[in-house]
């Protein structure tokens, strides 16, 4: 039987599960959530203590002093100011609203959500407050009231500071109760919001790596000897850099199902990233058969039009990328293998086509660009030769950076190892004749 854990990963014994997860955000976004609840702030106006009864008249000045006060942060002043209002006129949903704004900022989440309650009693659709609500419930401990208000608000509130607040927490509570797949779904329209924030992307690997895991330690107790648990092991392996030991899992795998959709291209997959020429010479017998388990797998014919290009056999290379084209249009690898086959054969303006359509599909393959800079000098476009060239050089240059403090990360994980630790190499195709 195999091991029943994943290479380099604790599988937590669902710990993590049920732990509560770290709010992802602080309450910044209060200083300007304050627009979104009540009209331009007035003049300033004096501290307030015990504020009596006003008369009718006084209201609006007093609201437009207690609403300063809220913009000024003094929140205890304008809470003051805001229930002197209420005692006068009880429907007041402004001053309401406010008042657990107030009540908020200064910690008092439990009246906070008491006051949020009540406005929505009256005018449940707004949707800023039932987000505030949820947010003063997760703070004073209702979490189940909080998750249903969270996840009412979360897609209907249209600030993205609040938007982004009420996500997150909703994202830390649903973490909480190990409620993964919809933690999932909450930090996926996070990553839409705001895609270069970190901690919405450290929470995006936090929560895909427990499901990761969840579907590991549910393979492994209905089916330890089963081929996916094999091909899984494999895949753990090859990501890791074990390409040996993944080879070897993938065979196993073939012993025991021969036509498992995607295995072969797997093992494919591993031979190649072999340093053993023994190795890497079976790689095009797995591809052939992953083609014929699998007539449309068109990342088997760019594999095997690779090896025919770099047997310099150009025009069968340029039959199987056409094949994998036909099959996915859209496919970046194709179009730009296809590309490269074009160059070699001397087609340079045919290939800067499909070099272009490989660069638009996928801006981060540095070797597309390169590339497309030296179809597009065949050609004559040197204006263009250039940016692609300099694109070329930037998409290399922060590849190369984010491997080197990857190292850099890895070497300080472990100083008592003695020795450099490299990047996890996962499986790759074989490098294109004139590859960078």
């Amino acid at each position: 039987m195999m091991p029943q854990t994943r290479p380099g990963r604790d599988i937590r014994r669902g710990r993590a599960l049920t732990a509560r997860a770290p709010t992802l955000s602080g309450i910044g976004f209060f200083c300007g959530l304050f627009l979104l609840l009540v009209a331009a702030p007035g003049l300033a106006a004096p501290s307030y203590g015990q504020t009596p009864t006003p008369s009718p008249q006084d209201i609006p000045r007093l609201a437009q002093q207690a609403d300063a006060d809220l913009h000024s942060n003094k929140p205890a002043d304008a809470a003051a100011i805001y229930r002197a209002i209420l005692d006068a006129v009880p429907d007041n949903i402004a001053a309401r609203s406010n008042l657990g704004l107030a009540y908020y900022l200064q910690g008092r989440y439990s009246q906070a959500s008491d006051e949020f309650h009540t406005v929505l009693q009256h005018s449940p659709n707004l949707w800023n407050i039932v987000a505030l609500c949820g947010l003063a419930e997760a703070r004073s401990g209702q979490d189940a009231n909080a998750i249903r208000h969270l996840t009412a608000a979360f897609d209907q509130v249209h600030d993205p500071s609040l938007r982004m607040a009420a996500g997150t927490q909703l994202y830390s509570l649903l973490m909480g109760t190990g409620d993964l797949e919809r933690a999932a779904q909450v930090v996926a329209k996070l990553e839409q919001l705001d895609p270069t924030n970190v901690d919405v992307l450290y929470a995006a690997h936090q929560v895909y790596s427990l499901l990761a895991d969840h579907a590991f330690q549910s393979m492994a107790q209905v089916g330890p000897d089963s081929a996916r648990m094999y091909e899984l092991q494999g895949d753990e392996l090859a990501q890791v850099g074990d390409i040996h030991g993944a080879i070897l899992a993938y065979r196993h795998v073939i012993v025991l199902s021969p036509h498992l959709s995607g295995v072969h291209f797997a093992l494919g997959e591993a031979l190649s990233a072999s340093r053993s020429p023994a190795d890497q010479a079976q790689a095009e017998d797995e591809y052939r058969l992953a083609l014929a388990d699998d007539p449309q797998d068109e990342r088997a014919d760019c594999r095997l039009g690779m090896i025919e290009m770099k047997q310099a056999h150009i025009p069968v290379a340029l039959g199987y990328f056409q094949s994998a084209l036909r099959l996915q249009p859209g496919d970046p690898e194709a179009n730009k293998d296809l590309g490269i086959a074009l160059t070699l054969s001397g087609s340079n303006q045919e290939a800067a086509v499909y070099l272009n359509r490989a660069v638009q599909a996928d801006p981060s393959d540095e070797s597309a660009w390169y590339h497309l800079s030296l179809a597009e000098r065949s050609i004559g476009d040197l204006q263009a030769a250039k940016h692609d060239m300099d694109e070329f050089l930037r998409v290399k240059a922060r590849k190369d950076d984010l491997a080197h403090n990857y190292r850099n990360l890895m070497n300080a994980a472990a100083p008592s190892a003695g020795k450099d630790r490299s990047a996890p190499r996962a499986a790759s195709s074989p490098a294109a004749p004139g590859e960078p």
